[in-house]
């Protein structure tokens, strides 16, 4: 009976040693997985909407965008109306006439800015239901 029971005990075991084995084995499977796949750091915004392509006013290679910190504390984000955008720059920081562009939705009006030295167009267009034109579009133009 004892030899028996020592090739139950063995046999048991093995059986134990094998199951923590394929156990190891799963959880470094596991943390591999993790470290070789990437994973967002912050989210991302896909609710915008952007122009499908710059009006021709704007100088090539231009960057846009969705919020421009200027020096005196001032921001301008996409989806402001043209009232507010008005009431943070003013008229005198406008450095040359507004492009109108005609497109399906209706104008497009490109206005462009110079404050305390810096330089940006601001691109305006009917975007929400309510007809008024809001900021589609920020542009900075390239340091190159």
């Amino acid at each position: 009976m004892v030899p028996t029971r020592a090739r139950v005990s063995s046999l048991v075991e093995w059986v134990a040693a094998v199951a923590c084995i394929i156990g190891l084995g799963a959880l470094g499977s596991i943390l591999l997985r993790d470290l070789r796949s990437v994973s967002a750091v912050a989210p991302v915004i896909a609710h915008e909407e952007a122009i499908a392509d710059p009006p021709a006013s704007i100088p090539a290679r231009s960057v846009s965008v969705p919020v421009l910190l200027l020096a005196d504390g001032a921001e301008l984000h996409v989806g402001d109306t043209a009232a507010e955008l008005s009431k943070k720059l003013g008229a005198q920081t406008e450095v040359a006439p507004a492009a109108i562009d005609r497109t399906a939705s209706g104008e497009r009006v490109t206005r462009f800015y110079a404050v305390n030295g810096q330089r940006f167009a601001v691109v305006l267009e009917a975007l929400a239901g309510d007809g008024q034109a809001r900021v589609a579009a920020i542009y900075l133009p390239s340091s190159r």
